[in-house]
């Protein structure tokens, strides 16, 4: 049982330094050497966990799309109106992305991937159904009366999430929620301003979801 747990705890600590290392220099930059420094191990126990650096990343995305899914599905069917869950959409992705080291080397590398494929990542054109979905409740509902195109604003959010994520300096993540959230309410709701995110809407790290 204590092997157990040491191995497990060493399996955590190369997540986390892999996480950094990945969101601050994506797959291609990513450096194992230093993967293993940052969780104070040599190299050769690195391999011991992750056989290779595609790997490493697969460890990372898996959870990710998995976590992505979750969340969309959570706003979706959720109790709110459909206004307050476009809402809710925005605040909990930028939250996750913001406070969650792990997701956000997923999303990093996902997004590459799909690049690398002249592809859109698939959890993009999920945001965009799902957005799209909500938006054609809201205007059913008599909510939203504008003249915006529910696909066309999928894709407006999916576009934020994506210039404001590779805009922002690492060292101002903190602002990373407040300025998607500020933008994309604005273009929903024609100059209204964004909501407060409340305390509720704080989300739990993806390995703890």
């Amino acid at each position: 049982m204590i092997k157990q747990d040491r191995a497990r705890r060493t399996h955590e600590s190369l997540l986390d330094a892999a996480a950094g290392e990945f969101a601050r220099h994506g797959y291609m930059g990513a450096n194992l050497q230093r993967v293993a420094q940052e969780a104070h191990m040599t190299k050769g126990a690195l391999y011991a966990h992750f056989a290779s650096k595609r790997l490493l990343a697969k460890a990372l995305t898996g959870p990710f799309e998995q976590t992505w899914q979750e969340l969309l599905a959570q706003v979706e069917q959720g109790p709110a109106a459909p206004m307050e869950k476009l809402r809710l959409l925005a605040v909990r992705l930028a939250e996750r992305l913001q406070t969650d080291l792990r997701f956000r080397a997923g999303f990093h590398l996902s997004s590459e991937a799909a690049r690398a494929h002249g592809r859109l990542p698939r959890v993009a054109q999920d945001l965009c159904d799902t957005v799209a979905a909500l938006m054609t409740q809201a205007r059913r509902q008599g909510q939203l009366t504008g003249a915006q195109d529910p696909e066309r604003m999928g894709k407006l959010l999916l576009a934020l999430m994506f210039g404001v994520y590779y805009s922002t300096p690492e060292c101002r993540m903190d602002r990373f929620s407040e300025l998607l959230c500020t933008a994309w309410w604005q273009a929903l709701s024609d100059g209204q301003p964004a909501l407060p995110v409340r305390q509720q809407d704080t989300p739990t790290p993806c390995h703890q979801a």
